[in-house]
């Protein structure tokens, strides 16, 4: 006889019950400790690109020669999120961030230590690792711990704590460059991480829903039900290429890819393009700051849209503002002033696109094809954060001026908008609208 959880309702009913029982003081110190997870795993996303230039002075080589540790780590965010942060499903979500969280401090505390580039390249895969299992969870742990009428404002403003992170990154990196150098960037970011771990064993607790399950304990299945089906990766895709969701899983994956492609060859090389340009080191690490904070108002401004429906208006105001904040780069006086407004303008559009591109993937798709829906078109958009740092070393390596980069992204920003009024046709004929 084939046995089973207990039954979903009895599950909610439970779920319910402790959730009944939490106080708010205790809800909130779970979201902030989560909180801090995201922000110093967004500082530590920040430190490989900040680090580029000096380490290229440093060691004597060219820039583009630091594509692999880029690509180490946004390769290791990919994996991690992909297979080690699933573990928190079914060994609970408290062991997964704590053991993946001090992965991130130690191989970050470690980095220093390397001597070549496939070394860092190395260190960088291990700590994305680590970064890409302790995000999903934590935001996943905060998602069950806030207060139910404030939840989807709570993890927002969770999601954006790692941009917040990136922003401190950018503030801290000039005094600890003149202070230590390269390696102070690294060894700062394993001593927070791993500060934080006492406060995580000691007061962060397990997942609401894992307690309920584990105790609850396998059960008989109810006699005469039809026995649980466990598909495959392609039965999850099939359904999606086929009609009539066909045009708008592969408009979808576009999307993905194009927005994240775009995000990563910024937030990857900007310091880099910026001291080639000629910039101090200390004005190349604002840029990554600058960015992350247009980042967070343009993800918040336009997220307001989004919440309001406006899903295709945030799109086409991501895609066409950031656009034209790239094409300005071309014609607009060399002050760094403007420069760090048009490239605030980019974050902004930017991290906007990508709460409008989540929140399309949640509406496209019927309640049944909505997690494979949303799964593939993450992996889409993983595929493209890969690609992205090895582009954007390969077009350095070739010769390619800053400027140029910058134009050469414009494409991805018109691609974009003849996707989403792709899209907008493709509902407004079934009578749908975005």
């Amino acid at each position: 006889m084939q046995k089973t959880r207990a039954a979903a309702p009895d599950v909610s009913s439970a779920i319910a019950a402790r959730e009944a029982g939490l106080s708010s003081v205790r809800r909130w110190w779970v979201v902030f400790l989560c909180a801090m997870v995201c922000l110093l795993d967004g500082y530590d996303m920040v430190v490989a690109p900040i680090s580029i230039p000096v380490l290229a002075e440093s060691w004597g080589l060219d820039a583009s020669a630091f594509a692999a540790a880029l690509t180490g780590t946004v390769l290791g965010m990919a994996l991690g999120a992909a297979f080690i942060a699933p573990l928190g499903d079914r060994f609970g979500r408290r062991p997964v961030i704590l053991v993946s969280f001090f992965l991130v401090g130690l191989a970050s505390l470690l980095t220093p230590l390397s001597s070549t580039v496939m070394e860092l390249a190395l260190f960088r895969f291990v700590t994305g690792l680590g970064m890409g299992a302790s995000l999903a969870n934590a935001l996943a742990l905060a998602s069950e711990f806030a207060l139910p009428h404030l939840r989807s404002r709570i993890i927002t403003c969770v999601y954006a704590m790692s941009a917040v992170g990136s922003v401190m990154g950018g503030f801290l990196a000039p005094p600890l460059l003149a202070a230590f150098g390269w390696p102070g960037l690294y060894v700062t970011g394993g001593i927070l991480p791993l500060a934080l771990i006492p406060l995580l064993w000691l007061w962060l607790p397990e997942s609401i829903r894992f307690q309920v399950l584990r105790s609850m304990g396998p059960v008989e299945q109810a006699p005469g039900s039809a026995p649980r089906r466990e598909g495959g990766a392609l039965d999850s895709i099939r359904p999606l290429l086929a009609q009539p969701y066909r045009s708008r899983t592969l408009l979808l994956w576009t999307l993905y890819l194009l927005s994240s492609f775009t995000v990563y060859v910024i937030s990857s090389w900007l310091p880099t393009l910026m001291r080639l340009y000629g910039w101090s080191i200390e004005n190349s690490v604002h840029a990554i700051m600058v960015f992350s904070f247009g980042g967070i108002v343009g993800g918040f401004l336009l997220g307001w849209l989004v919440d309001r429906g406006q899903i295709r208006s945030c799109l086409l105001a991501g895609f066409i503002f950031t656009g034209i904040a790239m094409l300005a780069l071309n014609v607009a006086p060399p002050a760094i002033w403007i420069w760090m407004t048009l490239i605030g303008v980019m974050g902004a559009g930017m991290i906007g696109i990508s709460y409008a591109v989540a929140a399309l993937a949640a509406i496209v798709y019927p309640t049944e094809l909505r997690a494979g829906g949303i799964g593939t078109a993450s992996a889409m958009g993983r595929v493209g954060a890969t690609l992205a740092p090895a582009v954007g070393g390969w077009l350095l390596a070739i010769g390619w001026p800053v400027t140029a980069i910058f134009t050469g992204l414009i494409v991805p920003m018109v691609v974009g908008v003849v996707i989403v009024s792709v899209f907008a046709r493709v509902f407004a004929v079934k009578g749908e609208v975005i």
